[in-house]
């Protein structure tokens, strides 16, 4: 599920990779839409913002740039991350729904014979000792129904909108019977271990028909195949007349990728893995440097 990055058997490289000659870019874009992953992205290795964030944000704001963080987090925790700001336009669950001014620009519900198989395959796989469990990702809330502290406390982090539920199964059929207001639009399984042997038992099951992908050291998702960030941006950008000419994305980790295709002004950090890097157009600073701040400071004159 969540945008923080693996460090047990990763490709990312031990040293930080030189950036690119801030000097050497544009300072006259017609800057738009600017997306931005979360963890080893925009916030340090501490999960800290940078200190200058909330002056770059108003400066944006007075100048029509739309700032959206996209992120594997539900859309409530982004929103709440970002206090006082109204009209905030957030990318959440890797691109699974994107919502701007407090309204949804867009969404993929998962099919419920898929979710249904999923659950049993998780109960199956923590029944033979693996320390996980499922987390059920819908638009208002997340559920989960392994309810114990250990567990909880590393989803709330990501999903403050958390319900700990007896079946996850019932809740599905209160959404079908309409009981429940709700869609899910990501399964997400986290692991107190390296999540490996949970998502292989697990959510790679549906890679063939499903977007799939390990999100973390301790998480691997599930959505609607072709339902990615960049499918986000793409949307994003249809909504708010915006091009890729007028689009920056930054980004560390696989899942960011995606983003890429819709942005003219791709950075991974300095940070990244290789195959980010490989993707991008441009190398930022690294998370630790608020390697973003200073990129946009210079993208739209105001370094």
């Amino acid at each position: 599920m969540s945008d923080t990055s693996p460090t047990i058997g990763d490709n990312r490289s031990m040293t930080l990779l030189e950036p690119t000659d801030l000097s050497s870019l544009a300072t006259d874009c017609d800057l738009r839409l600017v997306a931005v992953d979360m963890d080893g992205t925009l916030l340090d290795d501490d999960k800290n913002f940078p200190e200058r964030l909330p002056e770059l944000l108003d400066i944006m704001d007075e100048r029509g740039i739309v700032f959206a963080p996209s992120s594997g987090r539900q859309a409530w925790t982004l929103l709440d991350m970002f206090p006082g700001r109204p009209g905030m336009t957030v990318i959440a669950e890797n691109g699974a729904i994107v919502m701007k001014d407090g309204k949804e620009v867009s969404s993929s519900p998962i099919d419920h014979e898929t979710l249904h198989r999923a659950i049993d395959m998780v109960r199956d796989a923590v029944a033979t000792g693996i320390n996980g469990g499922l987390v059920m990702c819908g638009k208002q809330f997340a559920y989960v129904e392994r309810t114990d502290d250990l567990f909880v406390d590393g989803v709330l982090p990501y999903y403050h909108r958390t319900k700990r539920i007896a079946d996850q199964h019932e809740i599905i059929d209160m959404i079908d019977s309409g009981e429940i207001d709700d869609d899910i639009v990501k399964l997400a399984v986290m692991c107190l271990d390296p999540v490996g042997p949970l998502a292989e038992a697990t959510l790679a099951n549906f890679a063939d028909t499903h977007q799939y992908a390990v999100s973390g050291d301790n998480w691997a998702d599930l959505q609607i195949r072709g339902v990615d960030k960049g499918d986000a941006v793409l949307a994003l950008q249809d909504a708010l007349g915006v091009t890729p000419a007028q689009t920056a994305a930054f980004g560390d980790f696989h899942n960011d990728i995606s983003m890429f295709k819709y942005a003219d002004w791709s950075f991974a950090m300095a940070n990244a893995h290789a195959d980010v890097v490989a993707e991008a157009r441009y190398i930022a600073p690294s998370n630790n440097e608020d390697g973003v701040g200073q990129v946009v400071r210079t993208l739209i004159g105001d370094d």
